[in-house]
């Protein structure tokens, strides 16, 4: 049965503003006969609240988070352990999540999948008890989601990262601790994830992504700027999560908890957006969510699931 009374959560600050896509699944949730009334917020704190009172007081067959990833995540908190599913609609920069899922920015195609997509079970992680769904960084990547003018990553989208990436690059690698399961690191870099993308379209790894375990630590020691950009090259080009073809000092394994910078304060990004600074203590158990996705998702998930059974006998 299609689903037909939605609320919408909408982060009108996220990336370059696409008024015309989500008008156009407003146009085509009302033409499918779906309702669909607006769930204000003023911050992501309150989004995550007014959400979890939705779910509680029912009224809704799904909620949509129409922005970045950070306005999923926010959304994702809210309804995390309950049975509202979420929605997507990607109007952020990097749009991880829509990469991951595999939803094309087209009305037509998201107004199909929040009326008839399937859902699936996403377990998130916890950073310092709180939750999160992609991914949280620390080190390099933090830094330059530190030094992002959020004004210029409106107007310039991708763009608007060049200048903190080549001031983060200028500045040189600073190292700081790392503990992934009781094995200690040096590292000026590390992400751990929940999903296979990063930055968007970008392939970190394939050993994980949403909807699926583990939980994978990319922990990288980079000691030079030549270091830093050898592994911002790899990633570019989908090999920083492979350890058949990672970079020197890079070390990829799966991780239940990831604690990181205990000694060395270091800045945290968490699902894309800038966070505190650490101590971070990462684990893999967090709580899940109902996630509206397309078929070909689930078909895929399903194909890498047989896959992995197939090569561990």
């Amino acid at each position: 049965m299609p689903r037909k009374k939605f609320a919408l959560v909408f982060n009108n600050r996220a990336g370059i503003a696409r008024p015309k896509l989500l008008d156009g699944v407003m146009a085509g949730l009302k033409a499918g006969g779906a309702h669909v009334f607006p769930l204000p917020a003023r911050s992501a704190e309150e989004a995550s609240q007014r959400v979890g009172e939705l779910a509680q007081l029912g009224g809704a067959d799904a909620v949509i988070a129409a922005g970045g990833d950070g306005t999923f995540r926010a959304v994702a908190i809210g309804a995390a352990g309950t049975a509202l599913p979420v929605g997507f609609i990607p109007l952020g920069t990097g749009n991880v999540l829509a990469y991951e899922i595999g939803v094309k920015k087209r009305a037509s195609d998201l107004t199909r999948v929040l009326l008839s997509g399937e859902i699936i079970p996403v377990q998130g992680g916890l950073v310092n008890g709180v939750p999160f769904f992609l991914m949280v960084g620390a080190g390099y990547d933090a830094r330059i989601v530190n030094g992002l003018n959020y004004k210029t990553k409106r107007l310039l989208a991708r763009a608007a990262y060049t200048a903190p990436v080549l001031k983060t690059l200028a500045h040189g690698a600073e190292r700081f601790d790392v503990d992934v399961d009781g094995r200690r690191f040096e590292a000026s870099w590390v992400i751990v994830t929940r999903a296979s993308h990063y930055g968007g379209s970008f392939t970190l790894t394939r050993a994980t992504q949403m909807g699926a375990d583990p939980m994978i630590a990319i922990v990288i020691d980079a000691r030079s700027r030549l270091a830093l950009l050898h592994a911002s090259t790899a990633l570019g080009l989908g090999r920083l999560g492979d350890p058949k073809t990672c970079p020197r000092g890079v070390t990829v394994l799966p991780a239940q908890r990831v604690q990181i910078g205990r000694i060395n304060s270091v800045p945290v990004q968490v699902d894309g957006d800038e966070s505190d600074s650490s101590p971070a203590d990462v684990v893999a158990n967090g709580p899940l969510v109902q996630l509206i996705v397309p078929p070909a998702y689930v078909a895929d998930l399903t194909n890498r699931h047989t896959n992995r059974l197939d090569s561990v006998e």
